[in-house]
């Protein structure tokens, strides 16, 4: 449903934007819009301990996976600089509101996480293909603050960790000019091998948590 909404607003963008007239120049803007992140968890626990405190051996290692999309808005606020040759450049810091959740059930481990918000910094290159059509390419540091829970299938949750975490992101887009102040965009976003540990379980066992987000952002800039 959320791809729907997604698709149905860049088509919306695109119809509008073909009547459009570009105005290129430097300055300020807001953005703000859709933000759809998709949070894929792996979960690896090995079994076997060489003791009841030092954690796991050459014991027989479990790895499941789970995964989840959510959907909230973002805002954020940035410069562009035009270029010559039609090349353009921008700087953007933002703040987006965040819902996906995952449970990985793991033998008798259940480890979820919840994804609260992210904040961060991304600065895009692109090239302008017509006077209103333009793509791009991102990359940025992005902090996501999550809880995670870890217990049994026979107990309630037995620790509760929050955390918030500093990630490399990358990923492309392209916008279309709608008005002299307005333009549509539509971007993905990729933040990979993101990793950290649950407490030591009650065998002495460290539990491994590999996070991977998946983002699809749609929505305007409006030039100041």
């Amino acid at each position: 449903m959320n791809n729907q909404i997604s698709t149905a607003l860049l088509i919306a963008i695109g119809t509008l934007g073909i009547s459009s007239t570009s105005f290129a120049q430097d300055g300020f803007y807001v953005s703000g819009g859709l933000n759809n992140t998709t949070i894929e968890q792996g979960l690896t626990r090995n079994t076997g301990s060489n003791g009841p405190t030092t954690g796991p051996a050459d014991g027989p290692s479990l790895s499941s996976s789970d995964r989840d999309t959510g959907a909230g808005i973002f805002l954020g606020l940035g410069y562009k600089w035009e270029l010559d040759n039609d090349y353009f450049t921008a700087i953007e810091i933002f703040y987006a509101d965040e819902t996906a959740e995952t449970t990985n059930i793991n033998n008798v481990l259940i480890s979820n996480v919840e994804l609260d918000r992210s904040y961060g910094i991304d600065f895009r290159t692109g090239l302008s293909v017509t006077d209103r059509f333009g793509v791009y390419g991102l990359v940025g540091a992005t902090n996501y603050r999550f809880d995670s829970n870890l217990a049994y299938t026979f107990a309630p949750p037995t620790d509760f960790v929050e955390q918030d975490e500093w990630a490399l992101v990358y990923g492309a887009g392209a916008e279309i000019t709608l008005t002299d102040r307005i333009t549509g965009f539509g971007e993905y976003r990729i933040s990979t091998d993101f990793e950290f540990d649950t407490p030591r379980d009650k065998g002495g066992i460290v539990s491994d948590n590999e996070l991977d987000f998946g983002g699809l952002r749609t929505g305007i800039r409006y030039r100041f």
